[in-house]
């Protein structure tokens, strides 16, 4: 079996999400998403407890707030760009960075695993 990279922006949602399953998510802040951080279509998420929330890059490097509802969900329309004037805006750039770095950094793996 041979596996073939895809960024999460080209894979088609399996997370049986009531609108996305089986199609691209284009847009981060649905009301009616259900999306998991498990699911194909979501980029790495950095799971954060200490602010409430999860924070991934989109497809254009914007680094997103998505507050969390209850464990494993989270509140999609409420879903956010990190700008300066967001209260995590001052640890905005360090975090964009990190979870760039983060994604280079395990794509050389990608076909070992």
């Amino acid at each position: 079996m041979y596996r073939t990279y895809r960024n999460p922006y080209e894979r088609p949602c399996d997370c049986r999400c009531p609108i996305h399953q089986g199609s691209r998510r284009t847009a981060y802040d649905e009301p009616d998403c259900h999306c998991l951080i498990t699911c194909a279509s979501q980029p790495a998420t950095l799971v954060v407890p200490e602010v409430g929330g999860i924070l991934f890059l989109d497809y254009g490097l914007t680094l997103w707030f998505v507050p969390g509802l209850e464990p494993g969900h989270w509140d999609w329309q409420c879903a956010v760009p990190v700008g300066s004037t967001h209260p995590l805006g001052k640890a905005a750039d360090y975090l964009s960075d990190l979870l760039f770095e983060a994604h280079e950094a395990l794509l050389p793996l990608i076909h070992r695993m």
